[in-house]
């Protein structure tokens, strides 16, 4: 079994991106007894469990469990992890536990553990003292009663649809590649043929960038050049499988129809099938090594792409968007620096109205809505139009669909700021030079409205630090 305390996180790629979205739902869902991460290999779990641990309010200790761990091996590693005297049973292990002050632990490969270890893991969260709260990472959401612990508000689940890469984490990835991308539906091609798994989203950027070429054909040349690697990643994920199970997912992916009870089984126990809209199938990039390529479903949503640094403009599959307004752009601006997309009423109207009578500004805010809607329709069209954007209480962008590069350089400089901390000039080096070859201009071409003008300056002190990591 390893064992890893939180000053021996897993060593990650000097390429790695903080993904500050799945960070914010480990902190939103803090105050849980378990936050579960449940999904397949390759999602990208164990990067999170310690990205996060370096930025968790609280402190926390890192355990990963090797095959067939039991209770004993992890009442060993918890004790290690955070510095207790050993406990010979699972009372004496509470009861140290409840002497401690707020703390986070986190339990990498949980789904490892042999069967009375994972009664441990689950002992611990229903009976485990309040000042902790654990982050269990797993391929299969059934290694123990999770569905009893989510029915009774004791745990929060994060699937593997919310691990997977938006298209604006994908951007900022390929940012900090120095591959050169094109536009942003090279991205958002990247993103809907990998249906966004990490492994694969990673491993074709890291390719390309490797050969020195384009995005242009990235996946069928990846998958050409990588068939056995990737076999291999599958085999490595199904040894520990029920064999025919395994056997009947290989022939799901050569694209033979199977039950829906099986295919459930296959979902749930992470072996590379998402449920999608309701129906369940087989990641893309899987699938296609037994089939020929085909291309993305007609319905598949392109993104946004925002971008703030030069003259301002909104695009999506190369159309720009045509404001009527140009307060429109400066609202739907503003939404995409916010931290979660969107704004209430009030708070739209007393950042660009802030003098006006409240009904007028009510009324001045109903008109934009109404002409900034008309705009994203002409592009995207009055039926899907729901998918990017909301208005009802709060105006909301769906951040999923839009790939902003302020976004992306303010995170760039976050990781750049977080390599130095721990003293890896050569990864904030990496960061620093993404975040200064986005910006293409001054932001929003010099003219800074006064609601983003705080955002602007925290930008042009982050962008100063980032002249200074690079390489004399």
């Amino acid at each position: 079994m390893a064992v890893l305390t939180q000053g021996r996180l897993p060593k990650l790629a000097p390429d790695v991106i903080h993904r500050e979205r799945l960070s914010l739902w480990l902190a939103d869902h803090a105050d849980f007894p378990l936050r579960l991460l449940a999904a397949p290999a390759g999602c990208g779990k164990t990067t999170a469990l310690a990205l996060y641990a370096t930025r968790s309010r609280f402190p926390a200790a890192y355990v990963a469990l090797g095959a067939g761990a039991g209770a004993a091996e992890i009442r060993a590693a918890l004790g290690e992890a955070l510095g207790l005297n050993a406990a010979d049973d699972d009372q004496t292990l509470l009861a140290a536990l409840g002497a401690l002050g707020r703390r986070e632990i986190l339990v990498d490969e949980a789904d490892r553990a042999s069967h009375e270890g994972r009664e441990l893991l689950q002992r611990l969260v229903f009976d485990g003292p309040e000042n902790v709260t654990f982050v269990y990472a797993a391929r299969t959401r059934e290694f123990f009663d999770t569905t009893r612990l989510i029915s009774l508000g004791l745990a929060a689940l994060c699937g593997g649809a919310r691990l997977a890469f938006t298209a604006d984490e994908a951007a900022r990835f390929v940012d900090s590649s120095r591959v050169v991308r094109g536009d942003e539906r090279d991205v958002a091609r990247l993103v809907i043929d990998t249906d966004g798994w990490p492994f694969a989203l990673c491993s074709i950027v890291r390719d390309a960038a490797s050969c020195g070429r384009t995005l242009d054909g990235a996946v069928e040349r990846w998958q050409r050049g990588s068939a056995g690697l990737i076999n291999d990643f599958v085999e490595a994920a199904f040894a520990d499988q029920d064999p025919a199970l395994a056997a009947r997912a290989r022939r799901f992916f050569d694209g033979e129809a199977i039950d829906d009870a099986t295919l459930d089984r296959l979902e749930a126990r992470g072996m590379f099938v998402q449920l999608v809209d309701g129906v369940c199938r087989p990641y893309r990039v899987i699938a296609r090594l037994a089939r020929a390529a085909s291309p993305a479903p007609t319905g598949t949503l392109m993104p946004f792409a925002v971008e703030l640094f030069g003259t301002p403009q909104v695009r999506i599959n190369g159309q720009r968007v045509e404001w009527v307004r140009r307060r429109d752009g400066q609202i739907l601006t503003f939404l995409a620096l916010r931290p979660s997309g969107r704004a209430s009423r009030r708070e739209l109207i007393r950042a660009f109205w802030p003098d006006a009578d409240p009904l007028l500004g009510a009324q001045s805010l109903r008109s934009a809505c109404s002409t900034m809607r008309r705009a994203l329709a002409a592009v995207v069209g009055h039926g899907v139009l729901a998918n990017y954007v909301s208005f009802g209480d709060e105006i909301a962008l769906n951040l999923e669909l839009f790939a902003v590069d302020a976004r992306r350089v303010r995170a760039h400089i976050a990781d750049a700021d977080d390599a130095c901390a721990r003293g890896d000039a050569d990864a904030a080096a990496e960061h620093a030079a993404a975040a200064l070859r986005i910006v293409r201009g001054p932001f929003l071409d010099g003219e800074v409205f006064s609601a983003l003008a705080p955002f602007a300056d925290e930008l042009a002190d982050g962008l100063a630090r980032m002249e200074g990591c690079l390489p004399a």
